[in-house]
């Protein structure tokens, strides 16, 4: 029992010493002595002189191999040639142990492999050397194969019987990519061809290429690819595909035509070339009827840099940038290491629009120069998103720029453009993201038929929201709309549905003007407004426009900050002395407001004459215009509150109401209260502005005063104005302890106007002389009535024209100009001469005392014919009246009666002339006469 197992640890020690023997012995061995041998082994495995110059080492576990470094391979000059940093080859342990050496596999170490091209002499070059059950292996080796150099290459070849195929199988590196395949090479037949199986693996997808190498050169066969990513194989958006082609190989280049690519939903036709030699190049010709061209840009942008150049020329006939739909899209992308260039890019856009360009990059960078012209700019503008309150004018738009990309980030710069008949430089930066910035830097010479400003604010607001927006905009005309700006020049942003303007300057309606601010959808922050300029457009706006005035210098100051359901604004404004102060809170949701207005002159007769084109204003009597109300607005209308208004010597109080009225006419309505109303003499009288406004004023006086005429007392009226003319009616007021009645229109007729005038008065009690003229009525009670009408557009115009009828009596009054109960007594006198001097003295002067008086009187184009009148005096004393009077020349052609005794001839006073410095022509020489020769 000792005995055996004393046996089992002999043997254990010498099994454990052999061991150590195999391992460490041969490494002590001077393997040199078979230098020759391995390279003669080598020079028949591979067919071409071989010499080994470096060190021989032998390991025997875990199985026998044989390395040797330095190896020297010989070639013919059109042959294959190999370098090789050294060889390593397993060996048949039994042969090993006898001393000899029997390779069993054979393998180059970092080898650099030329194969000639075309691969004409391949298969006679490795097959017949190999024997059968050949194994051998290439490790961390290059392959180059004409131009193109194949990195990495571990590969295993084996060779079966003389004439069966040879296999290889391993990886190598192609454009940077690890790569997997396996070729089956078949011996050559009678006529030199030989053909060749070819599998390939790189990143999932697969490549198989069956044909033939050709006695004469070259390679002829098909191709097919698949897996599910086409960048794999070329820069390409991500996505699975399947592609076939006809596979031809050259001298120079290798071709697949008729190539037919599925990929994702498309279906792509096209070439590919591989060109070999010093200036190796790939390059794929793709059309498809649709292609989406931001992801064939990143795929461009973002490969890995590429072994050789790779040249990719895409042909769509429908494709997409964005929001934008491109057709008939041509394009040529060169990608050589990180240097991307693209050329020939052209296609058309929405409105007719041809773009060109053309450019280079380096990474996530590109550099383009592009051109562009388009027919229809608005089509082209909403294709883009651009929001149609902005879109162009007519006209067609060209231009250049060049367009800087790197990452997200679009930047255009050098921008030159028509645009319809304005011309545009500068640029813009466009960062993309969730949540996109523009910053944009453009100037116009002139910008016509644009959009309307509220609808350019509103579309600003609505792009801020999903924008964070960069302005710098300026025009040297802008229209908006009606709205029309000259060296307009804006600095502003919209970020988050908020506007903010940094400074925008421009001159508008003649003011050159300065904004600030910022707006956001709940509030306005620190709005200010400075404008300065002649005055003459504004006031032509609010329909106050005078030469006097348009050129005064107008000075306009404004600020306001609130929310928009309690915005408190203020304005100040200066003119000719003038000063304008407005406060108002407003609330933009409800459109409502309520604020105060102020307006100061001082000397209003001197301000307001300014608009009466030279006509003096000295009946409105010296003093101030002031303007002081509450104001209120709804919807639709302003309403002016506790109004006080004083202009000279006119004061009134009221309430107004203000709104469109029918056709989009002003309309005011409310109620004036004067406590005094000056009004000019009637022949200054103007009526062109009547039926301009829509009114319904009911209006009162204290006093009105109208010079040469008395004073008006407690008077009322209404006040209504349309299209159809101005009318006053129920007029009536205090006239010298009397009434009086009114009732008034006047109203468009052509080029001028039509005037209607009925009423009347009553009671009315003289106390001294009515108009001031030689003759008049100085004492008594009056009343009369008239219906009247006349055409002009001044009172001038008017009294020539006037016609009608009127009245008028007079009770216990004096009428001074002439003493008739003298006259009437001279006539019974026997002395005639003295009958003659008191007749004559009692017609050229003195007063008549009157208990009831008549005219009636029928008006034809401004001339009162009196139809009947008398004057009834005491103790029956009756006299006729007759004759006419020219109201708007003031001639006068009247006829005083005397009464005379039956068959005598007639007496009287014919007054001729002008009513200030009448003639007096006593006719009483035919009464004398007949009273001379009368019998006593």
């Amino acid at each position: 029992m000792r005995g055996a197992r004393l046996l089992a640890l002999i043997l254990a020690f010498a099994a454990a010493l052999g061991a150590v023997a195999i391992y460490a012995v041969p490494r002590t061995l001077d393997w040199d002595r078979h230098r020759g041998t391995l390279a003669a082994i080598a020079s028949e495995r591979l067919g071409r002189a071989v010499a080994i110059t470096g060190p021989i080492s032998v390991e025997l576990l875990p199985q026998p191999r044989m390395e040797a470094q330095g190896l020297l391979i010989g070639w013919d000059e059109d042959d294959i040639r190999m370098t090789a940093r050294g060889i390593r080859l397993r060996l048949a342990l039994p042969a090993l142990l006898l001393g000899r050496i029997e390779v069993r596999e054979m393998a180059l170490l970092g080898a650099v492999i030329h194969l000639p091209w075309p691969l004409t002499s391949l298969p006679g070059v490795f097959q017949p050397a190999f024997p059968a059950g050949f194994d051998a292996e290439i490790e961390d080796s290059q392959v180059i194969l004409g131009g193109a150099v194949v990195e990495g290459v571990t590969a295993r070849l084996r060779a079966g019987a003389p004439h069966e195929a040879m296999t290889a199988e391993g990886s190598l590196a192609w454009r940077g990519r690890p790569m997997r395949f396996q070729a089956l090479l078949r011996p050559a037949s009678d006529d030199g061809v030989a053909a060749l199986d070819f599998l390939g693996e790189v990143q999932g997808a697969s490549l198989r290429a069956r044909g033939a190498l050709l006695a004469e050169g070259g390679f002829e066969g098909r191709l097919e690819a698949e897996g599910p990513r086409l960048a794999a194989l070329l820069p390409a958006p991500p996505g699975a595909f399947r592609a076939t082609a006809e596979l031809e190989a050259g001298v120079e280049r290798i071709v697949a035509r008729n190539m037919s690519l599925q990929f994702g939903e498309q279906r792509v036709r096209g070439s590919a070339t591989l060109t070999l030699g010093p200036g190796s190049e790939f390059r794929a010709a793709l059309a498809a009827p649709s292609l989406d061209v931001e992801p064939w840009l990143a795929a461009l942008r973002g490969t890995t840099p590429p072994a050789i150049p790779v040249v990719l020329d895409i042909a769509a006939e429908q494709s997409r940038l964005g929001p934008l739909p491109l057709r008939r899209l041509r394009a040529s992308a060169r990608l050589e290491g990180e240097r991307l260039a693209l050329s020939d890019v052209a296609a058309e856009l929405p409105g007719g629009t041809e773009v060109r360009l053309a450019g280079t990059g380096q990474g996530p960078m590109l550099d383009l120069a592009l051109s562009f012209r388009s027919e229809q700019p608005a089509a082209l503008a909403g294709a883009i998103g651009w929001p149609s309150a902005l879109h162009p004018g007519p006209g067609s738009a060209e231009g250049r720029f060049r367009l800087a990309v790197e990452g997200p980030q679009y930047s255009v710069s050098e921008l030159q453009a028509r645009w319809g008949a304005a011309t545009v430089t500068g640029g813009f930066v466009w960062r993309a993201g969730a949540r996109p910035r523009l910053a944009l830097g453009l100037d116009f010479d002139a910008l016509e038929s644009g959009p309307a400003l509220p609808a350019v604010m509103e579309a600003m607001r609505a792009a801020g929201r999903g924008t964070d927006v960069q302005l710098r905009l300026g025009f040297g005309r802008l229209a908006l709309g009606d709205v029309v700006f000259e060296r307009l020049a804006l600095d502003g942003a919209a970020e988050g549905g908020r506007l903010l303007l940094r400074r925008l300057t421009a001159r508008h309606l003649g003011l050159d003007f300065t904004l600030t601010g910022a707006l956001d959808d709940a509030r306005l922050h620190e709005m200010s407004l400075e404008a300065e300029g002649a005055a003459g457009p504004v006031l032509g706006l609010l329909g106050l426009d005078h030469p006097r005035l348009s050129g005064e210098p107008l000075r306009l100051r404004a600020s306001g900050a609130g929310p928009l359901e309690a915005l408190a604004l203020r304005a100040e404004a200066e003119l000719a002395e003038a000063r304008l102060e407005w406060q108002t809170t407003l609330d933009f949701g409800a459109r409502t407001g309520q604020g105060s207005f102020t307006l100061r002159h001082p000397g209003a007769a001197r301000l307001l004459g300014r608009f009466t084109e030279g006509a003096a204003l000295d009946w409105l009597g010296e003093g101030s215009l002031s303007v002081v109300a509450a104001l209120a607005h709804r919807p639709g209308q302003w309403n002016v509150e506790n109004l006080e208004f004083v202009a000279g010597a006119a004061r009134a109080r009221g309430q107004l109401g203000i709104a469109p009225g029918r056709e989009g006419r002003p309309a005011a309505t409310g109620r004036l209260a004067f406590e005094r109303l000056p009004l000019p003499a009637p022949e200054r009288w103007r009526f062109g502005a009547a039926g301009a406004l829509d009114l319904a004023l009911d209006l009162t006086a204290e006093q009105v005063a109208v010079p040469g005429l008395p004073a008006l007392t407690a008077a009322s009226a209404a006040l209504r104005g349309d299209v159809a003319g101005l009318r006053l009616s129920d007029g009536r007021a205090t006239l010298l302890a009397g009434e009086a009645q009114l009732e008034a229109r006047i109203e468009p007729a052509g080029d001028t106007r039509r005037l209607r005038l009925d009423g009347g008065f009553e009671g009315v009690s003289l106390g001294g002389p009515v108009f001031g003229r030689p003759l008049d009525v100085t004492a008594g009670r009056m009343a009369g009535s008239f219906r009247l009408t006349a055409e002009g557009m001044d009172a001038a115009s008017a009294l020539r024209s006037l016609g009608g009828s009127a009245e008028i009596t007079l009770r216990d009054g004096v009428v001074g100009g002439f003493d008739a109960p003298v006259a009437v007594a001279a006539l019974g006198w026997e002395d005639v001469a003295a009958a003659e001097a008191a007749l004559r003295r009692a017609l050229g002067g003195g007063s008549t005392p009157v208990e009831r008086g008549l005219l009636r009187m029928r008006v034809d184009q401004g001339t009162a014919w009196i139809t009947d009148g008398e004057l009834r005096g005491d103790a029956g004393l009756h006299l006729g009246v007759g004759g006419h009077f020219g109201l708007a020349e003031d001639g006068l052609a009247l006829r005083l009666e005397l009464p005379v005794p039956d068959g005598a001839p007639a007496a009287g006073l014919d007054i001729l002339g002008q009513s200030r410095v009448p003639d007096r022509r006593p006719d009483i020489t035919p009464f004398l006469r007949w009273r001379a020769e009368a019998p006593r």
